[in-house]
């Protein structure tokens, strides 16, 4: 494990108790309902809930007043959170599909995951915070990017209680806290906030250490503003490897999504690994290696320092994304790596990414 990732760790445990107390303070008030945007964007322009305290800038909490300052704001920004927040059910062969989403327009405009939704056009139950059950439909989705929008059935209500979409991406560091449904909607408990970090960003996907399970998918990533950074889609079998659509994919593709589009944006070409730069200051530290996807059927081991793809040298892991993501899946490419001091080339075959 790289000195840079073990520094990650470090901050990461340091909050453990802050994300305990996170899961404690769910509340089912709902906040006044922010400004109403227009129809067509999905970025509302109402101020944060409150400014950020200082703690929040810092690269762990220093002390019990910074853990008191966290927690104070985590529980007043939860009402907000959990008001925006809904449980969907999608009826399909097989049982249908069980996520989460979030409200981001007035007229019921609601982001989740592609592989939730499904196809357009089709029935979804919408279940709100206060355990009510609406109709709704399904609209666009981009499935290579598991992106994919849904929205209440009825036309007329234009006063949804809805959550603003960030303006300004993540960065690796950033705190985050995930709203959703573990394991499925449960009246009993209601939604379950977890509290984390930001692990790294790139245009296509956010990695956070915010621990997610079944039923999340399609939920919301939030930041400490209560702004909407992503959307819920891969879990990961470690704590720190759970990734979520940006925020950008579904601001970029807003009309295509509203219109019901079925559409495909970016490749697809998915490796299956993870990693960090180099210590030596060349290559990417392999650190997970997803089981059955294409870099674990070719033979990549934990502790590979992945060199070049296709003569390009790496840098890190939102370069090879790029990289990978101009290629198409099924595609044979030469990589070269480093394992145990000696240089090796080995070509392995693209899988699909963001499989259902």
């Amino acid at each position: 494990m790289s000195a840079r990732f073990r520094k990650l760790r470090d901050v990461f445990h340091s909050r453990q108790v802050i994300c305990l107390w996170a899961l404690l303070i769910l509340t089912s008030s709902a906040l006044a309902q922010p400004a109403t945007p227009s129809p067509a964007a999905p970025v509302a322009k109402s101020a944060p809930v409150t400014p950020l305290p200082e703690a929040f800038a810092q690269p762990a909490p220093r002390s019990v007043a910074d853990l008191k300052a966290i927690q104070d704001h985590v529980t007043k920004l939860v009402p907000q959170l959990k008001a925006v927040t809904v449980g969907l059910s999608v009826p399909a062969i097989g049982g249908g599909a069980q996520g989460s989403g979030v409200i981001v327009a007035p007229e019921g405009y609601i982001l989740t995951a592609a592989h939730v939704a499904g196809p357009p056009g089709k029935p979804v139950t919408i279940t709100t915070s206060d355990g009510k059950r609406h109709p709704g439909i399904t609209l666009g989705r981009n499935s290579t990017l598991d992106a994919s929008m849904v929205r209440f059935e009825s036309t007329t209500r234009r006063d949804w209680p809805h959550a603003v979409v960030a303006t300004e991406s993540a960065r690796s560091g950033d705190w985050c806290a995930v709203m959703g449904h573990p394991g499925g909607y449960q009246k009993d408990r209601g939604l379950v906030l977890r509290l984390g970090r930001v692990v790294q960003k790139n245009d296509w996907l956010v990695q956070t250490d915010c621990e997610l399970v079944g039923g999340d998918s399609g939920g919301p990533l939030f930041n400490m503003r209560g702004e909407v950074i992503g959307i819920n889609t891969r879990i990961g079998e470690s704590t720190e490897f759970n990734i979520h659509v940006p925020a950008e994919v579904y601001t970029r593709d807003w009309k295509r999504l509203v219109a019901g589009e079925d559409f495909r944006t970016h490749s697809g070409a998915y490796l299956g690994l993870s990693g960090v730069p180099a210590t030596t200051g060349e290559g990417l530290l392999v650190e997970k290696v997803q089981p059955g996807d294409a870099a674990d059927r070719d033979g990549i081991k934990v502790g590979d320092i992945l060199l070049t793809f296709e003569g390009e040298k790496i840098k890190d892991l939102a370069q090879l994304t790029e990289l990978v993501g101009e290629e198409f899946p099924g595609q044979s490419v030469k990589i070269t790596l480093q394992r145990d001091g000696q240089v090796r080339s080995v070509t392995l075959r693209l899988g699909m990414k963001w499989k259902e």
